[in-house]
């Protein structure tokens, strides 16, 4: 649970509660991204970043990273504006190196389930919060606490598994780590993903648990992380009607971001969480589809949400709550519990005694470091999961000069496997790459007149916002109709998904299947080691599919010495 702020801390915050006014204490609930575009257009005439914080009173801000010195430059003007230290939240899931070129990403979270590695969990976490802060980062949206179990969710990588127990330890693991290194953690998505097909981006996603099931699955992480002492939890646009009397409508139900019952009586009374409880983004269609844009902003704050996330048009949002509480729509205790919450996170972070962002100097000491990286390599090799090998192809059988095909189909323009490929070819195969072939009968008869010794045949299909989708779909795939892979007898084929683990549900042909998830250099790299037997092989699923692979399935390969030249 959440311990109690020292004196002082508590102090400050009610000092600064006090000195606020009411319309500086609806800022403080706000979260707009942090951009200097939303900053140009967020109000009747453009703004520079300090000018619109300073203005709006936002009490944080989410940025979304790129280049270092650029992000770092827009966190200093916004905090250097702010009255009230800002809140700088950010998606981290996978280490700052997925939002920030030169500092340690990690794979997938549903790595860790592979591995089931508590320390390195726990060193996942450190990472964040430590390379984060560097950035300017204090609040990580993560870890996602959310249950993989139906295999057409979009979560897949994101989760750190399907067995709830295990999914709370490593959760646990990363809070306790990030919030020891001074950043804030929140742990996501209640009431719980990974049970629909739906893509809450567009729909509400409905949980199909009845109470029971869901007090037995998806409550179990979240408990263990309020157990844990999370400070902040993110509510979805998701819903589950079996536990929220509110939801109305079972075929189009409202989210439990608009339910007392789920925010009030279950999170906090039942489950004894006292932290901050912010909204998953109010641009999903699995919110936005049953409000107009202000109503729905006020049945979020009254179903007890104490930030909104990615606001537009402040001034707006603060002019339509001060007509609310002068009407009776919005009660003013309301708004004082919720800013007098975000204040304390900010107390908890320590925003009031030390500088709001890290000296740059001091920063760039972290830059390119890799002080981290033999943690996220550790992950990578440990969790590199073997589901199937029927002929015992895997680890390959080197010789000077092996001819490898390497085919990659992906809907990722920007995806490719240098690494990989890099590392068959330091060990002295001969690889040709072969992305999203465009004429597959031409490639069936590459492979029919043995141009390849070996295929190697991968598939990058991550989450992301809007597919609707995690499987493989998109003309790209239509390269597997001419049935390259069988082509010529003595030419096996190695498949491996860098993203979804349930592939071989749509593609049951696949033998060997190999299982990394995720695409970053470190995971590349451990899949091509574990292939050229340089490294064993001990990944145990995190999930399951029916008929196919059951939880902790995996089979293991010993490590060969067989790196060999042209």
């Amino acid at each position: 649970m959440i311990s109690q702020l020292n004196k002082a801390d508590a102090a400050w915050v009610k000092r600064t509660l006090a000195s606020l006014t009411l319309r500086e204490k609806l800022g403080q609930l706000l979260i707009p991204r942090l951009t200097r575009d939303s900053a140009q257009r967020d109000a009747d005439k453009p703004m520079e970043v300090a000018e619109w914080v300073a203005k709006t009173g936002m009490g944080g801000g989410h940025a979304f990273g790129g280049d270092f010195a650029g992000t770092r430059k827009l966190i200093e003007e916004a905090q250097a504006a702010a009255k009230v230290p800002l809140l700088i939240s950010g998606d981290l899931e996978r280490g700052a190196g997925q939002r920030m070129a030169g500092f340690t990403e990690f794979a997938g979270q549903l790595a860790l389930g592979a591995c089931a590695d508590r320390r390195l969990a726990a060193r996942m976490g450190e990472e964040i919060a430590v390379e984060g802060s560097a950035v300017g980062y204090n609040w990580v949206f993560g870890p996602v606490v959310d249950l993989s179990i139906n295999p057409h969710n979009l979560g897949h990588i994101r989760s750190l598994g399907s067995d709830p127990k295990q999914v709370g330890k490593l959760g646990a693991a990363m809070i306790q780590a990030i919030q020891k290194h001074g950043m804030a953690a929140c742990a996501k998505h209640l009431p719980g993903g990974g049970l629909d097909d739906l893509d809450s981006h567009l729909t509400t996603a409905v949980s199909p648990l009845t109470k029971a099931q869901w007090k037995k699955l998806s409550a179990v992480p979240f408990q263990a992380a309020i157990d844990a002492g999370v400070w902040s939890v993110m509510v979805s646009p998701h819903a589950c009607p079996s536990i929220d009397p509110e939801c109305g409508d079972p075929q189009f139900p409202k989210p439990a971001m608009v339910s007392r019952t789920v925010l009030e009586k279950i999170l906090r009374q039942q489950m004894g969480f006292a932290g901050l409880v912010v909204t998953d983004a109010v641009t999903m269609g699995g919110l936005t589809m049953h409000y107009r844009r202000l109503d729905m902003l006020l049945a979020c704050l009254n179903a007890g949400n104490d930030m909104l996330l990615f606001v537009r048009r402040l001034d707006n949002i603060m002019d339509f709550f001060e007509q609310c509480l002068a009407d009776g729509r919005l009660q003013q205790d309301r708004v004082e519990q919720a800013c007098c919450r975000v204040l304390e996170l900010k107390a908890r972070l320590g925003l009031h005694r030390r500088p709001r962002i890290m000296p740059e100097a001091e920063a760039r000491k972290f830059l390119h470091t890799g002080m981290y990286a033999a943690d996220a390599e550790h992950l990578a090799e440990k969790s590199i999961t073997l589901i199937r090998d029927r002929k015992n192809i895997v680890p390959l059988i080197l010789r000077p000069g092996l001819r490898i095909g390497s085919v990659l189909i992906t809907n990722r323009p920007e995806f490719n496997l240098d690494v990989f490929e890099g590392t068959l070819r330091a060990a002295g195969c001969v690889v040709t790459t072969l992305k999203n072939p465009a004429d597959p009968e031409e490639l069936y008869d590459r492979v029919e007149s043995h141009e390849f010794d070996v295929l190697l045949v991968g598939f990058y299909y991550p989450p992301q916002w809007g597919w609707a989708t995690g499987r493989a779909h998109g003309p790209e795939v239509r390269c597997l109709m001419s049935g390259f892979p069988i082509a010529h007898p003595s030419v096996p084929a190695a498949y491996f998904s860098w993203a979804n683990p349930y592939h071989l549900y749509e593609f049951a042909f696949m033998d060997p299947y190999i299982n990394t998830y995720g695409g970053a250099a470190g995971t590349q790299r451990a899949a091509a080691r574990a292939l050229l037997g340089q490294i064993p092989i001990v990944g145990r699923s995190p999930i399951e599919l029916p008929g196919f692979f059951k939880v902790g399935d995996g089979l293991r390969r010993t490590r060969r010495q067989a790196v060999v030249t042209p």
